[in-house]
């Protein structure tokens, strides 16, 4: 911070590998001196390009809307747990309310 005293916000995600093609994400912020840390997502890996991208842009589609801190992380690794589940480097969602039930914990995803 004393080298970048304008920064307001670093986010990083977890990986945790349990095989192949089953994997956990969970995520770290700091936004304007405190630090959040989003819920364990568990899910089976349809293709993992894309999904730091995904992160990215939750954290920045949350930042924007006006979430609150925990949102905006537990958001960006929704965001970027769907695009697991989703073939190909782009997530093709633009379900906002989908992103937020599975957040929320609202239900298991399946594909």
């Amino acid at each position: 911070m004393k080298r970048y005293p304008n920064i307001r916000c670093i986010a990083r995600h977890v990986r945790y590998a349990y095989s192949g093609s089953e994997n956990s994400l969970k995520a770290y912020l700091w936004y304007e001196g405190q630090t959040y840390e989003s819920k364990m997502f568990t899910f089976n890996i349809l293709d993992r390009v894309g999904g730091g991208d995904a992160f990215a842009s939750g954290l920045i589609y949350a930042m924007m809307n006006g979430y609150e801190p925990i949102d905006m992380v537990n958001f960006a690794v929704a965001s970027s747990v769907i695009k697991h589940t989703i073939h190909g480097d782009g997530n093709i969602t633009d379900d906002a309310q989908m992103i937020r039930n599975l957040m929320n914990m609202n239900y298991d995803i399946k594909r």
